[in-house]
């Protein structure tokens, strides 16, 4: 009883932790729209800058605290308000998602930069005011611990009266329910949002404050998950209330203390060590299935600034011929290294193809593609590879790789089953608990699964070395272990489904799953049944995930279970994917690309211009190389609220002038073939080849529209958005009208009269 009594106290002490973290989400959530995922980074960091002002400047630990809780964390939320959030508006859910990973990336990314590039470690007293304690229930109870239960009580009474009670709360759940309504009104939304901001970052800095004692020392992505543990507590508010959500901390918290106690009593409980781990993950996905069903959305289509076209198939046809030649060219210029490169990108964008049927076509979210990655391979490797070895079998068969997919499709099923009645934000939530549990309870296991069905033996070795060794194909008696034969196999791959994926588009199927996105509502209306399309494309999509992963994982050949399969290699593959443009086949080749050359390549390229050039080592390497490595793929997905549909539009939009001038885009194209052969050859530097190709791709369409200005005039005047979506991209203009009736030469059209009416 003493030891229920002593894990009691302690589950109370850290469910307190988890409220003030929740009640932190709950109000950034409930009062500007956005789920802010990076609320475990700014937590990390504000940890980070306590440790520093108290551990490395030695400033007294109340004057630390105080900086950081109330002038530093708060800051932070004013900045992203200010610089990131604000952008947000009049964007998808997915975007509004995508914008907070990026900003949990960056913050990282730069902590990482700054205190950990050197692989130190920051340790945090595990007492912040030495072994002065007190005793409850026989438990020592020290009084940082104190001070946090009295922090989450005060917190969450406080902010109960402030959104409930207060003109300023209901200004600030009135931004999210309508803006312009609240302004009509005399109401000050920006003001009111820099307000929450700056309240919820100020609380997720006290929880990483109080929370980094347990860790002793500081490891970044490890207290971001200590916060994430904080999510079922607020999910179980749905967001939105202080007290439920209050209630939901404590359970979590003495869920935790429990296990723990009930783990020490029994031994047999150690072998299931990593369940501790995944309790909050459990936890988050059984909230979410509790969560009442939300009504059916109506059209959306006009509420945001998404907007995809899509091409033919006679058009993705010849861009997937020219991606092969492509592809085939470059091959043939790059040495190993860069090959191996260009490879893992074109891994990375198979894999992010199933993110463009699942969340470009149909507007679900799936933050776990790299936990169906784990799961293929384990399929395919206990199929081919097995307890005796690669010396066995040296090859990736057909039969292997069709099982993972099968094994995937199943599993993807079977997830989205329970989670059908979710969408956009909770469904991407589900999902990301989803990949949590399975990366904490299968893939981290080491030990071989044994059971039997009907009978039948059978044991499946997981990960039982700690890492798993893929063969690559040998088909159509071609041994594809060489890399530049698997990088144009992974090519040829991504060109099919790719085609296949345009057809679904433009197939009556993707028209529904397109309706389905749009307005769920009027699809339910016209008796279309929305729980089956769902599934169908999320298994679907899970069995796409689960062929690039195998193709990824056979590209890595070996893999380690500890560092591979995370929820933060998913986040950054779903951020970098939308970044790229999730609705296109591009986007998908673009996020595998840039996730491999901001990751790998420039990092390297830094790493040879510092070796060159000593006497600026630090600038490069530690500089500028940290930076890209660090930073880099994250401030690019900031950007997205500038361009919501991604960096395949603008690459699109750069090149549409091409099509007007044939003769000289024909040339155009010729002069880099000729210019591939003489670099081929040694004629030129290959260096030389690549800056003349990169510099004409900006200069060459600006060239062809100064050449031949009567060509563009209506884009000069209209723009070059598709004239479909004039009115629902921006307004109407009275150029629009001119344009139109002159396009549709209208009879009597009278140009004095239409400028006078408009």
């Amino acid at each position: 009883m003493q030891d229920f009594l002593a894990y009691t106290v302690l589950g109370i002490c850290l469910g307190s932790v988890y409220a003030i973290a929740a009640t932190g989400l709950v109000v950034t959530y409930s009062t500007s729209g956005v789920f802010n995922v990076a609320h475990g980074a700014v937590a990390t960091i504000s940890a980070l800058v306590y440790w520093q002002l108290r551990q490395g400047w030695h400033l007294s630990t109340p004057l630390a605290i105080v900086l950081t809780i109330c002038v530093f964390a708060p800051a932070v939320g004013i900045f992203l308000e200010l610089v990131v959030m604000r952008g947000l508006r009049d964007t998808s859910e997915v975007t509004r998602l995508v914008i907070p990973i990026a900003v949990l990336l960056a913050i990282n990314g730069l902590a990482t930069w700054v205190w950990f590039r050197d692989g130190s470690r920051a340790i945090v007293p595990k007492k912040f005011f030495g072994e002065q304690h007190l005793q409850v229930l026989g438990q020592a109870v020290y009084y940082h611990q104190v001070i946090g239960v009295g922090l989450a009580m005060a917190t969450a009474g406080g902010l109960y009266v402030l959104l409930y009670r207060s003109r300023l709360g209901v200004t600030m759940r009135a931004t999210v329910d309508d803006r312009r309504l609240l302004m009509l009104n005399g109401g000050r939304p920006d003001r009111a949002s820099l307000g929450s901001w700056a309240i919820g970052a100020g609380l997720a800095g006290l929880a990483g404050v109080l929370l980094a004692p347990q860790q002793g020392a500081l490891q970044i992505f490890a207290l971001t998950l200590l916060v994430f543990d904080a999510y079922p507590a607020a999910v179980g508010g749905r967001l939105r209330s202080v007290p439920i959500t209050f209630v939901g901390a404590m359970v979590l918290g003495l869920t935790r203390q429990y296990f723990d106690w009930v783990s020490h009593a029994g031994q047999s409980w150690l072998a299931l060590r990593n369940l501790r781990n995944a309790i909050p993950a459990i936890l988050l996905f059984a909230a979410l299935l509790f969560l009442p069903q939300g009504r059916l959305r109506g059209a959306v289509v006009a509420r945001t600034r998404e907007r995809f076209t899509v091409p033919t198939m006679k058009q993705a046809v010849a861009w997937g011929g020219v991606l092969i030649a492509a592809m085939a060219m470059l091959q043939a210029l790059m040495k190993g290294a860069a090959v191996i490169s260009l490879a893992n990108g074109m891994a990375l964008s198979l894999m992010a193809l199933s993110l463009v049927l699942l969340t470009g076509y149909a507007g679900e979210i799936n933050l776990a593609v790299y936990t169906f990655a784990g799961v293929a391979l384990i399929v395919a490797w206990q199929l081919d590879v097995g307890p005796t070895g690669l010396a066995t079998r040296a090859s990736l068969s057909v039969t292997a790789i069709l099982a993972a997919m099968l094994v995937c499709a199943v599993v993807g099923g079977l997830i989205a089953l329970p989670a059908l009645r979710l969408r956009g934000l909770y469904l991407g939530l589900a999902t990301f608990a989803f990949g949590t549990i399975v990366y904490q309870l299968v893939i981290l296991q080491t030990k071989p699964l044994r059971g039997s069905i009907f009978g039948h033996q059978f044991t499946i070795n997981l990960f039982t070395t700690g890492s798993l060794t893929v063969p690559r194909p040998h088909w159509f008696g071609i041994d594809f272990r060489d890399q530049r034969a698997f990088l144009m196999l992974m090519t040829v791959m991504f060109v099919l489904i790719g085609l296949a994926l345009v057809g679904i588009r433009r197939s009556a199927y993707g028209r529904m799953i397109i309706a389905m996105k749009d307005s769920p509502a009027a699809c339910a209306t016209l008796g279309l049944n929305i729980m089956r399309l769902k599934l169908g494309v999320f298994m679907l999509s899970s069995a796409l995930a689960g062929l690039g992963g195998l193709m990824w994982a056979a590209q890595q050949r070996t893999l380690a279970n500890n560092n591979n399969f995370d929820g933060f290699a998913s986040l950054l593959l779903f951020m970098i994917a939308v970044v790229g443009g999730i609705g296109y086949i591009s986007g998908a080749l673009l996020a595998g690309i840039f996730l491999s050359v901001l990751s790998v390549v420039m990092p390297n390229i830094f790493i040879k211009l510092g070796s060159d050039y000593p006497s600026l080592h630090w600038f490069f390497v530690t500089g500028i190389g940290n930076f890209t490595k660090f930073v880099g793929p994250a401030l690019i997905g900031i950007r997205l609220g500038k361009n919501p549909s991604g960096i395949a539009q603008q690459v699109m939009d750069g090149f549409r002038p091409l099509k007007r001038v044939p003769l000289g885009t024909a040339a155009w194209a010729s002069s880099i073939v000729v210019l591939w052969f003489l670099s081929w050859r040694g004629a030129i530097g290959h260096w030389t080849f690549a800056l003349v190709v990169i510099g004409s791709v900006f200069i060459v369409p600006r060239v062809l529209m100064g050449m031949f200005p009567e060509r563009f005039e209506d884009v000069a005047n209209a723009g070059q958005e598709d004239p479909d979506l004039i009115g629902l991209a921006r307004p109407f203009q009275r150029h629009d009208r001119d344009r139109f009736d002159r396009e549709l030469a209208l009879p009597g059209h009278d140009r004095s009269r239409s400028d006078a009416t408009s």
